[in-house]
């Protein structure tokens, strides 16, 4: 889906349903996103990120997507932390099929989240239903201290979340390998309205106030 400002609505939220541990919404959550493909760069890097976060205390969002999504919660668990899953789907679906299995693992004893309202999902079309995944991104983005943008195609919705962050006054990182592919304009289009490249994981420890 192309992301696109008429994608992103700030309207507040009418009903969050979940499973899982409540009081994790309460931690220092940070949300890690991307595309899903990655490259193997992008999960590695993704691992990476995930593991000095988690030592440093934080909880880690993310959509439960393929690819880097799915690639932030696996780190966050095997890392001995706690993630949430934001979900596009009511938490009775599971979007991609194969990562049911996590959604269930993460249901029992971390925290997955859904804005979706179950009869209207159960009544629209897949076209119209796909719109609640945009709408999940800018949640994730409200309900977390800073998002960071680990690779993204030109329309990836990952960017709906990252122009949210923005509008929310939310700290963005994209990292700086995202800089180096010329064919991508967005990561610099996104520096110019605010967002931080971020060159190495220390610049973390000032912008989140916390060790690294």
């Amino acid at each position: 889906m192309r992301a696109s400002s008429r994608s992103l609505s700030l309207d507040p939220v009418e009903l969050l349903t979940y499973q899982g541990i409540w009081e994790l919404v309460d931690s220092r959550i940070v949300a890690v996103v991307g595309t899903r493909n990655p490259t193997g760069e992008g999960v590695r890097n993704t691992d990476a990120l995930v593991r000095h976060l988690v030592t440093s205390g934080f909880t880690i969002a993310s959509g439960l997507a393929a690819g880097i999504d799915t690639a932030a919660h696996r780190a966050a668990i095997d890392a001995g932390g706690h993630t949430i899953a934001v979900i596009g789907t009511p938490l009775g679906e599971s979007y991609p099929r194969e990562n049911a299995e996590l959604q269930a693992k993460l249901a029992r004893e971390h925290l997955v989240v859904s804005q979706v309202p179950i009869e209207k999902y159960a009544r629209q079309t897949w076209r119209e239903n796909r719109l609640f995944f945009p709408a999940r991104n800018v949640t994730m983005s409200a309900l977390s201290e800073a998002t960071i943008i680990v690779e993204a195609g030109p329309s990836s919705g990952t960017l709906i979340q990252a122009r949210a962050a923005l509008a929310q006054r939310r700290p963005l990182f994209i990292l700086a390998s995202c800089f180096d592919r010329p064919e991508l304009t967005w990561p610099r289009e996104l520096e110019q309205q605010g967002a931080v490249r971020l060159d190495h994981f220390e610049q973390l420890r000032d912008a989140l106030a916390a060790p690294l």
